[in-house]
Order: structure tokens, then C-alpha cells, then sequence
């Protein structure tokens, strides 16, 4: 552990302090009695979306009774002690989506991406991304263990790029170039603006000689370079402010991709300083679909194989080891979130916390009654919310989406052909 150092500048704690924990530097939390007496202000909401590229087994996720009291599943144990933070939801799904395996592209849309225009598949967290802009360096962060099966469509359709290593994720929010990169990255930024620049002026010159249809795939391009001039314009705009100062332990190596008791805390901490230093407020994370052994004790079959367990005992019980590492692993995440004081309180009480996946069970390749839950976001939690409605259908999940971004400070009424909102545990 580094000595804490101490700010002349401040009479206090510097703020630039960190403690090692699990190869990664934390920045000391909120002190109150070493707060200055400068004026509150807002504290930023932040959005953060967990995604499991193979459902969780339903009778090993949802408890069996509703309400507060409810008895927690065997996957859900590690939440335990959080008990009043998160509330799981069942009977929720998206209406539209019966595309098997091809559900995890749209968890977080409810669109499928492969029937729909450019622009009707945006996912939620892109529609909180474009909210925030380039406030912070990166209007979000993406990263997912196993494989890459991105959620996330930009307005315009493109699919958005996850990392697929902590180590690769640190480089690029926690590593400042150096001058000559740093004139590298401008000139390359230069370069493509000035092509976006002939393109947009020639798209608008053939736009006057073609009929309605073709104007309407036309404005779809020019959307997609509008958002090319945005991520230019923000890049060049933080491009010479310095990164956040944090460490990390060259000495943790993972033994593969698939070494999930490595690079799983790894990826949340780093998800954590990302917050912590606002460098960003919307995030995906996760793990992605594959048949590969996940590399965890008691775990010698494949992920998929597992998955698709057709009741057999020991794949089940395996299977259930994965998963309620899964749930674990968000539990380390949420309370770390809990414990980091703030002005206004705890980062967790600005941060909602989304767990969820586009498959149910896997085995039959259901997309209905998605094992939802969400934790923190300032929401009324401790309970098991039964979303059936009374028309006995189930609830759109893009009604809770449409209150995360409500509550994201986005004006909007509905997300992607959501019925309302939901408001089950508002407090």
C-alpha cells in the first residue's frame, strides 16, 4: 500500500491518493469532515448495464415467492447483504423479439437490429450517451469477457465497439499518449474531417436529383457522418487534457480470456475508476456467448454446452457455479459503489445498476421473462416485483428502460414502443 499523501493546497487528504486492491489503484472516497465549504452542486446520474450472453437458468435466478420478503434464489445469494439495493423483476421482456440466440443484440433496444432502419434500433444506453456528449472524455465505455456481441446501436445503426481486455480498457481510459502520438491522433482527426467535410457536401448535391426513398437511405449516411463530426469535434476537444492519474498492477495475468476470476474484478474496478474520476457515465459490461471452459473451480464443460443443459443434473449444477459468479461479481460492484461517499451521498444513490440478458433459458431458447435486475439509481428497492400485467401479458422491458433514462435526466415518454413507464419501485 502507498503512504497517503497529504495537500498543502487543501489542508487535506489529496484527492489524488489511491489504495491498491485487486491490481487496480482506488482513489480515496468522499471525507466529510475534510470537505471544503465551495457550493453543492448536482451530482451527475450514471447508467450501467451488465449483460450475460446466455440467460441464467430461470428455476436457479428468480425466487419463488414476490414482495419484500421474499426468500432469495441460490444465484442471487451473493446479493444477500444488499438486500434493500436492488430489485429483481419477473414477467419482463421485449414483446417484439423472438430471435432465439439473436436476443442479445437487442437486450438493450428491443429492436432486432437485422429487420430495422438505421435509427429505430438505438439501444438505451446510447440514447443516455448522446444525452451527456462529450461532457466527459468518453460518452461511454464498452467491454465484454469471452466475446464481443455488442447491445449497443448508435443512432445510426452502427453496432458499438466493446473491449475485450481490462488490460486493453486501462490503455485507453487511464494512459495519456505521448506528444508525438498525441500529434498523430490530431493529424489523422484533421484528415477525416475533411473528408466528411467533401462527403457531406456532395450527399447534399445528389440528395436534389433522387426521389423520397432514396432521400430517406440518404439521410440515414448523413446521420451516421453527423455522428462521425461529433466524435471527432469531442475527441480533439479532450485530446490535450491529461487522463486521470491511477496505477495498475502489471503483475496480474490472467492465464486466458477465459480466466473470468481475473479478469472479471479487474474489469469492474476499472468500471469503478471510470466513474469515480468521471471519465464517463454510461457503461456496458459483461460476458459474451461461447463454448469455451470458463475458467472457475468446479466448471470442465463448455459455457454453451452448459447452457443448452436439458436438465441434466451436472451441467445444471455448473452452470449454476457460473452464473452465481455472475451475480457475484455485481454484488462486488454495487457495494464497492455503496461504500464511495460522496457530496450527496454514495456514488451507488447516482448510479443505476441494470443486470440483465436478451436469453432466459437458454436450453429452450426462450426470449420471454428475461432475468432482470437493477440496483441503486436513488430507486425504492428490496423487493421481488412481479410485472405481469392484468391483461395477462408481460411488461414491456422497455418501460423500465424508458424510467432509467427519465431518471437519467433524459426527456423522453417512451423508449422504443414502450407502453409507459414503470414504476414499481420509485421511491
Amino acid at each position: 500500500m502507498k503512504p497517503i499523501s497529504y495537500s498543502p493546497m487543501t489542508g487535506g487528504v489529496s484527492r489524488r491518493s489511491f489504495l491498491r486492491a485487486a491490481g487496480v489503484s482506488i482513489a480515496l472516497p468522499f471525507f466529510e469532515s475534510l470537505a471544503g465549504a465551495k457550493a453543492a452542486t448536482a451530482s451527475p446520474k450514471r447508467m450501467v448495464a451488465i449483460c450475460t450472453g446466455l440467460g441464467m437458468h430461470p428455476q436457479s435466478f428468480f425466487p419463488k415467492d414476490f414482495g419484500a420478503g421474499c426468500t432469495l434464489s441460490p444465484v442471487l445469494q451473493p446479493l444477500a447483504a444488499l438486500r434493500d439495493d436492488f430489485t429483481v423483476i419477473s414477467h419482463m421482456d421485449h414483446p417484439g423479439i423472438f430471435t432465439k440466440h439473436g436476443g442479445t443484440k437487442s437486450i438493450l433496444s428491443g429492436v432486432d437490429p437485422t429487420h430495422s432502419a438505421a435509427g429505430q434500433n438505438t439501444s438505451v444506453d446510447q440514447v443516455a450517451a448522446r444525452h451527456v456528449g462529450y461532457q466527459t472524455r468518453f460518452p461511454s465505455v464498452h467491454i465484454s469477457l469471452g466475446s464481443a456481441e455488442s447491445p449497443s446501436w448508435t443512432p445510426s445503426g452502427i453496432k458499438v465497439r466493446e473491449e475485450t481486455s481490462p488490460f486493453d480498457l486501462f490503455e485507453k481510459l487511464f494512459v495519456d499518449g505521448s506528444a508525438a502520438e498525441k500529434k498523430a491522433i490530431k493529424a489523422k482527426l484533421d484528415q477525416e474531417r475533411s473528408v466528411l467535410d467533401l462527403v457531406r457536401e456532395q450527399a447534399k448535391r445528389l440528395g436534389q436529383s433522387i426521389n423520397a426513398t432514396d432521400r430517406q437511405k440518404l439521410e440515414e449516411y448523413l446521420t451516421a457522418i453527423r455522428e462521425a463530426e461529433e466524435r471527432i469535434q469531442g475527441i480533439k476537444r479532450w485530446e490535450d487534457a491529461p487522463r486521470p492519474k491511477v496505477e495498475f498492477d502489471d503483475d496480474v495475468h490472467a492465464h486466458s480470456g477465459f480466466d473470468y476470476a481475473t479478469l472479471s474484478p479487474l474489469m469492474f474496478d476499472l468500471l469503478f475508476l471510470a466513474i469515480q474520476t468521471d471519465t464517463s457515465r454510461v457503461f456496458t459490461a459483461g460476458w459474451g456467448a461461447h463454448n469455451r471452459v470458463i475458467e472457475l473451480d468446479g466448471v470442465d464443460t463448455g459455457y454453451h454446452t452448459l447452457s443448452h443443459h436439458g436438465q441434466l443434473p451436472e451441467r445444471v449444477r455448473q452452470l449454476r457455479i457460473i452464473e452465481t459468479f455472475y451475480v457475484a461479481q455485481m454484488a462486488r460492484f454495487v457495494e464497492k459503489l455503496k461504500s464511495a461517499r460522496t457530496e450527496h451521498g454514495t456514488l451507488l444513490s447516482d448510479t443505476m445498476v441494470f443486470f440483465g440478458s436478451g436469453l432466459s433459458d437458454a436450453s429452450v431458447h426462450s426470449n420471454r421473462d428475461l432475468p432482470i435486475i437493477l440496483a441503486g439509481g436513488g430507486f425504492k428497492h428490496g423487493v421481488h416485483v412481479d410485472a405481469m400485467r392484468k391483461t395477462g401479458t408481460q411488461t414491456p422491458l422497455n418501460n423500465l428502460f424508458t424510467t432509467m433514462l427519465q431518471n437519467f435526466g433524459v426527456e423522453i415518454d417512451r423508449f422504443n414502443g414502450a407502453t409507459g413507464t414503470f414504476t414499481a419501485f420509485q421511491a
